[in-house]
């Protein structure tokens, strides 16, 4: 019997590349194939990554962020061929470009498509002017049919707001994250000592890509005037990006070169979190994001801003903290209120771990994209049962 095969669509950077890497890597233990398209920046990396894990992949030259008439037919194009060279029943996009052109090749080939939408919640304050042109963008390729996927309720009611797609066409399927390998530390000293820490002394650390997106600099800011005043806690970030140089320069500014470790781009995470007492996440806005959802898993008391799928996440004042996004002050009072007193971190830590299990535990997150996938694929091609998994190389972080 012919394997379900999926045809992808995604940009190569970001959460929305770590999400189509994640979930396909998990379709494929069940015995999804898929051939992903890694478009824009990156993509000759991304498309080597996925080859790793035993998917397919080839990368493919797009403009990201313009209209380039000449380019977008030739994605189109190849899509359209790629869709029948691997005999595609569904095409999954991720990213309005992607979603447009994704769209249109379902459109022509007569295949189903599912638009994974990742920008809605916060697309007026990122793109502003632009704001009303991905609208259009978006709004046109209704007329394509399709088949929306949100990440949170609040996504979807947006989405409806924006009318850009009926109700009974655009569906909530939460992030998933793998609840069995991050979990909290058995040894959380031997953690902080493999990671060249002091075993002895909590941490407070900082994860992602040092991007204008994920604000370090608010999370340098929050620990002007907190380093001083717990000497006994070790403050780290980890990641790497566009604003290393940025990082480097705010912490010699506010004398905490000395004071702030910098742990570089940790290819395991798992390892990282569970070194981390407490988990700060600055971001200006999200759709929902996994290294929070992992730092929850992992049982880290964590502390976020209130942007969009962060508050799906987070419960405040029972699961964690959330507090404004761009306001220093509110991170630094939140972060204080759990190192001031250090009995609210276990009662945060451990209902972030329910919380994720209960809502964020991948095995979730892919029962429902095959219920998705066998309504829309119904005469096609079976789909396998979530619950069938086959061995699969996990490959690299």
């Amino acid at each position: 019997m012919r394997q379900l095969s999926l045809l992808a669509l995604t940009k190569s950077t970001g959460g929305i590349a770590l999400y189509n890497k994640l979930l396909l890597t998990e379709l494929r233990r069940i015995g999804v194939h898929s051939h992903t398209l890694c478009l824009s920046e990156n993509s000759e990396s991304y498309a080597a990554d996925l080859a790793r894990r035993g998917l397919g992949a080839e990368p493919v030259e797009m403009a990201r962020y313009s209209i380039d008439l000449g380019g977008d037919a030739r994605v189109l194009r190849r899509v359209i061929t790629a869709s029948r060279e691997h005999e595609a029943d569904v095409i999954v996009c991720h990213g309005s470009k992607s979603g447009f052109i994704g769209r249109a090749a379902g459109r022509i080939t007569g295949r189903p498509v599912v638009y994974r939408q990742a920008s809605m919640p916060f697309q007026r304050r990122v793109q502003g002017a632009k704001a009303p042109f991905y609208w259009a963008l978006d709004f046109a390729a209704r007329g394509f049919g399709g088949h929306v996927v949100t990440l949170t309720e609040y996504a979807r009611q947006e989405t409806l707001k924006a009318k850009l797609m009926p109700p009974d066409r655009v569906s909530v399927i939460r992030t998933g994250v793998d609840v069995e390998r991050f979990r909290p530390a058995t040894d959380r000293a031997a953690a902080r000592r493999a990671l060249g820490l002091d075993p002895d002394r909590p941490v407070v650390g900082w994860m992602g890509r040092m991007e204008p997106q994920k604000a370090p600099l608010d999370y340098i800011e929050a620990l002007r005037g907190l380093v001083a005043r717990y000497p006994q806690v070790q403050f780290v970030m980890a990641g790497e990006g566009r604003l290393e140089g940025e990082v480097t320069q705010a912490l010699a500014a506010a004398g905490l070169s000395d004071k702030v470790r910098m742990l570089g781009w940790q290819s395991d995470p798992v390892a990282a979190l569970q070194a981390f007492d407490i988990y700060v996440l600055s971001s200006h806005w999200e759709g929902l994001p996994i290294t929070l959802l992992e730092a929850m898993a992992s049982g880290c008391c964590c502390i976020s801003t209130d942007v969009d799928g962060c508050s799906d996440a987070l419960e405040d004042g029972v699961s964690g903290r959330l507090v404004a996004a761009g306001d220093a002050a509110a991170l630094a009072g939140a972060l204080e209120g759990v190192l001031h007193d250090p009995g609210l971190r276990d009662p945060y830590a451990a209902a972030g771990r329910h919380r994720a299990v209960t809502l964020f535990d991948k095995e979730t997150m892919v029962a429902k994209w095959v219920e998705l996938l066998s309504t829309l694929t119904a005469g096609r091609a079976p789909v396998p049962s979530a619950g069938t998994a086959e061995p699969a190389s996990e490959g690299g972080q």
